[in-house]
Parts: C-alpha cells; structure tokens; sequence
C-alpha cells in the first residue's frame, strides 16, 4: 500500500494552477477507466476525479466557513462537473473543425506570463522544467495540452463576442433601472404582540420533542497527527559558504542572463500541395520579396502572419524542440532556415535579433543560490521523509509513536470537529473524511498519508469521539420558549396586517388604518439607502397600474409590513452617466454572449454522439 501511494505522490505532490480545461487527463495512463466517450474521445475516470477536486477547491475558497465538505461529495456534484468536462470536449473539437488556431507566439508568450514557471518574476527554464515534470509532462506534452485549452477558450470568446446590444435594448433597461416608486408604508410590529402571548411548559415540551434534530450536539472527534511540512524542513537546512560556492559553479547557468532570440516564421500545412509551396517561397526570397511580405501571404499562423511572422522573444526550452534547435542554430541576424518540420507543419525561419546571456558574480546572486540550495535540499528530504512517514505510519498502523520519533517530528492534537469539518486541519476535506473512516473511527487505525497543500503532508488517528447527544431539556428549555413567544407574537401580527390591509385596498384611510407607524408617500430607486431592501425588493414587484398598488408581507424581524406604491416614474436616459451606459452595454453582451454560448453547446450536444457509463461514475470515489 506504501509502495503504491508513494508512486502517485512523486509525481502528483507538486502541482501549478494550470486553471486550464481538462490538462489532467494527458497525464491518464492507458488504463485508467472510462466514464465517457464523446464523439469517440474517452474521457477517464481520473480526468473527473481531479476535476471534481478542482471544483471542490474552488468552492471552499468561495464559501469560507459555510463550506459543507458533504454538499459536495456525492453522485450529483460528479454528474454536473462530468456535464462540465463533456461540454469541454465538444468545444475544442468544433474549435477544431472551425480551423480555429493558436500560433506558437501565443504559446510561447503565455508559458513565459505563467507565474508558476518564473523565479523573480522572470520566466526560468530550469523552473519550467522542473514543474512540468513534477506534474507529469514534457515541455511537448504540456504545449499540445496548452494549445487544445487555449483553442476552447478563443471559441468561447468568438462566440460569446459575437452578439450585439440594440440601443433600444439598452435604454429600455436604463429607464428600468433608474425608475423611481413612490412608496408608502405602515408596520404592524410583533413587540405589540408579545405580552398577549403565553407559551406554557406543555408547548415548550412537545416543540422539543417534535425536533430534537435541532437540540442535538454533533458528533465530534479530535485528531492526533504528525505533520510533514517543506517550509519546516527548509529552516532546518545547514549549509556553508562552500555548499554554495560549489552549487553555484555546478548551476552557472540559472545564474546567467538566457540568450533570447527573436524570430519570425512562415508556417506551411503538411499536406500534398507542402513541397510546392515551400519552393515557391524559396524562389520569392531568391528574387528579394521580403520575409515579412511573405509571411502575410503564406503562414497559416493567423497569429504572427499579420505581423509578418514575428514570434517575439525566445527562449531555450520553451518551443517545439526542433523548431527551437533551428532558431538557435541560425548564427547571424537576418539568416533564414531551410524548412523545419514539427507536429505543426513546416517552419521557414528568420532570425531577427540577438540578446546575448549575461554572467552574474556569485556576490550578486548568493542570497537566490542560498534559498536554491536550501530548497533542493529540503525537497529531496521532504521526498525521503514522505516515504518514510507512509511506511512507517503503515506498518506500525496504531500508533504515531514509532515514526515521530524516527523522524522527529511532533504529535500534534487537532481540536474537535464535527462530520462538516472544523479549523486547522479540519478545514480539509480529505482529512475530514480520513477522520470519520472506518479505519480511524472505528479500528483506531492511522491514515494513509493525506496532503492538506503541495508541501504539507499529515498521517492522523483518532485521540478522542464524542457521539451525537441529545441536550438536557433545561438547558433549552429558556430558548424555546422564547422562540415560540416571538412566532406567536408573528403570527397575530401578521393577522392583524392582513387585515388591515384588507381595509387600505376597500379605500379605507392609511393614516386612520396605521394611526402610528404610517410612512407617507415618497419617491425611491431600486438603490435607495434610506428604506428597508426588503420593502423596496416588494414594492418593485408590483405591478405598473394606473391606482395605487397595495401588498403586505412578513419582513425578516417577524413584523408585519403593509405597502402602497402610488405612482411610477420611468428613469432618464438622458441624465445617465457614460460610465454607467457603458456597464450596463457590456453587462448586456456578456450576457447575451453567455445565452448563445448555451445555445452552441445545445446544438453541439444534440449532435454529437456522447456515451456516459453511469455505474463508472457513480463509483468514481477515491480509495
């Protein structure tokens, strides 16, 4: 069991926001299970699962505190991010088939802006490497899966880009949302009620026994843990001033400015017609047709061609092997290269400017070869650590002791949480559900190792449960009665409003019906700071009469409210800011933009031939 969670760790410990479409499934070994077929492409069992924990992730970060790990570990939340992924799919293809593409410039220019591939703000090479490989790719596997994302995303942009907001659109919404209600209104006020009220222990008994799901302590369990942490290990890490000589003499080339070449191409289709073209090309040049000229007429790269094909700056690593090896091998500015063939097409290249790499003394550079050094080291321990903490955790399964003192590491003690997760390493899921296992709950066995980020790593087991409990009576007996007095005391208050209500719309006079609390009428707007949201959200509800409109409703403190909106005045275009208009054309597009993005992807699915093993999916739960 070791053996084979270590496996996985090596290469999934260390992962990059790619924030892209479906990357993970290029990492799928050829048996993992299928879930889905689309139009013949598979999508697996490990592609969803990670997406799952992706969307899982996404809302714990949007919902902070209220995130119930339990909301969203089940069939139904698989089933709407596997409808997610399905959509995914069918985009890129029709990107695809709509001959939709994304130059090499583009590649180039977004692995160089990714945060993840840069150390000091600067895109580095050895960094890129290093990240890729931990996650499972080569630069060439990382670029096809890049490209295929970014191709789903201009798709979605063409689409979503293409609709238009009539002005008459526009002001129509404008005058809606800058209308203005006059509004009146008088309250019937629960406290009036509340001394009528009486709540006897009879009453207080029966509403505790009738929901006793709500005067029940969760269960609760605390957790003893050891913690394996990167951060921890790098403080730990001696090193002398001949480590670092030495690992700066060894790695000279982090330490220098790379040599950037700028080039552009002409991207030639490999096809029939490839060999012809390409000697058509050879022959322009020869009669002194310039690159760029040629560039707009033959590239097939939308991207570079209207620029004459520049590339920008490049980098070693970065490209396509074989179209880099040619650009670096091209010696002068100006130089052009025989044809290169990538998975591309067919590359004619030309070498427009040079930036050579520059030495740094170690003096300038000994504080960046230092927490180099300190890391590498850190993370070949971290790695050995990881090992060691899973073997040992396993084979010594009911106790913490063995391994901590093997590798000095703390027992800690979680606080108590409950089944919907708690602060510290409570907030995890994945530690969540661990604690409530079978294994840790019941055999009080350790866990497998769970990671709570990249570089932290915790084995827990059990330290102390408490079942779910029923409260004394007395000691809820006060809040009860209390909650019933003021439902009560709602209930008559909103008898009486409903009556009085009845009088306003009969004509009855509001000052005589509500002799105290009677608001007269005045002018507001949706936004309106000085009046209750909730009497504003019920006035606009309204409808747009000729007679006063009258409505009545239990606002959230348990008063009655009565309303009347006697004149509707429609909002001026005319005054409306630029800023606002502006918003509001923009709001509409992506609006309008998202509705033909679903209208798309209606046609697409109803086309498409789209196969769900459902039994596949509903399994689909980490072991």
């Amino acid at each position: 069991r070791a053996q084979g969670w270590i496996a996985w760790f090596i290469v999934g410990l260390i992962s990059i926001p790619f924030a892209l479409w479906g990357v993970n499934s290029y990492v799928s070994g050829p048996t993992d299970t299928i879930v889905a077929e689309v139009n013949g492409e598979e999508v697996t069992q490990t592609a969803l699962l990670e997406a799952v924990q992706r969307y899982r992730d996404q809302m714990r970060q949007m919902m902070g505190e209220e995130f119930n790990p339990e909301m969203f570990d089940n069939a139904e939340i698989r089933y709407v991010v596997l409808d997610d992924l399905i959509d995914q799919q069918l985009i890129r293809s029709a990107a695809d088939e709509l001959g939709l593409r994304i130059s090499d410039r583009q590649i180039a220019q977004f692995i160089q802006q990714t945060p993840a591939f840069q150390r000091d703000g600067t895109f580095d090479s050895e960094q890129y490497q290093m990240v890729l490989a931990r996650a499972g790719f080569t630069p060439t596997s990382y670029e096809a899966s890049l490209r295929d994302d970014l191709l789903g995303q201009q798709l979605i942009q063409s689409v979503e880009g293409s609709t238009l907001v009539s002005e008459v659109e526009v002001e129509r919404l404008l005058k809606l949302e800058n209308q203005q209600r006059e509004i009146a209104f008088g309250v019937v006020k629960l406290e009036d009620f509340l001394d009528d009220t009486e709540v006897d222990e009879a009453d207080v008994r029966g509403f505790f026994d009738a929901n006793q799901s709500s005067f029940t302590s969760p269960e609760q369990i605390s957790l003893d843990y050891l913690e394996l942490s990167l951060d921890d290990i790098s403080t730990q890490v001696e090193v002398s001033e001949e480590q670092l000589q030495q690992y700066y003499v060894d790695n000279k080339a982090q330490f220098v400015g790379p040599e950037q070449r700028r080039a552009s191409h002409i991207l030639i289709e490999d096809n029939e017609e490839s060999e012809q073209i390409l000697a058509e090309i050879q022959t322009k040049l020869e009669e002194g047709q310039t690159f760029e000229e040629l560039a707009e007429t033959y590239s097939v790269d939308v991207g570079s061609a209207a620029s004459g094909g520049d590339l920008g700056a490049i980098q070693r690593d970065v490209m396509e092997p074989a179209f880099e090896e040619a650009v670096f091998a091209l010696e002068n500015v100006g130089d052009i290269s025989e044809p290169v063939k990538t998975e591309f097409g067919y590359h004619i290249i030309q070498l427009t400017d040079i930036d050579q790499s520059s030495n740094v003394e170690f003096a300038d550079v000994k504080e960046k070869v230092e927490q180099q050094y300190k890391r590498q080291q850190a993370e070949r321990q971290f790695y050995d650590k990881a090992e060691e903490l899973a073997n040992l955790t396993y084979e010594n399964p009911e106790t913490l002791d063995i391994a901590a003192e093997t590798l000095g590491l703390d027992i800690k003690t979680s606080g108590k949480f409950t089944r919907s997760g708690g602060s510290g390493i409570a907030e995890n899921q994945e530690v969540v559900k661990a604690a409530f296992s079978d294994d840790v709950l019941n055999q009080e066995l350790n866990s497998q190792v769970l990671e709570l980020s990249d570089t932290r790593l915790v084995v827990v087991r059990k330290n102390s449960h408490v079942d779910a409990t029923l409260l004394p009576f007395d000691s809820v007996a006060p809040a009860i009665t209390e909650q019933l007095r003021y439902q009560r005391a709602s209930d008559l208050a909103y008898i009486q409003g409903e009556s009085r209500l009845q009088e306003l719309k009969s004509g009855a006079s509001a000052t005589q019906v509500f002799p105290d609390t009677w608001q007269p009428a005045t002018y507001y707007g949706r936004d309106s700071q000085d009046i209750s949201a909730q009497i504003l959200d019920q006035a606009f509800r309204l409808p747009n009469a000729e007679s006063t409109q009258y409505a009545g409703f239990t606002a959230d403190n348990g008063n009655y409210v009565v309303i009347a909106v006697s004149d509707v005045k429609q909002g001026s275009v005319e005054d409306v800011e630029p800023e606002m208009r502006d918003g509001l054309v923009s709001n509409l597009t992506r609006l309008n933009g998202r509705v033909e993005m679903a209208a798309f992807l209606n046609t697409l699915r109803s086309e498409a031939d789209i196969e769900i093993y459902e039994s596949r999916v509903t399994s689909s739960e980490e072991e």
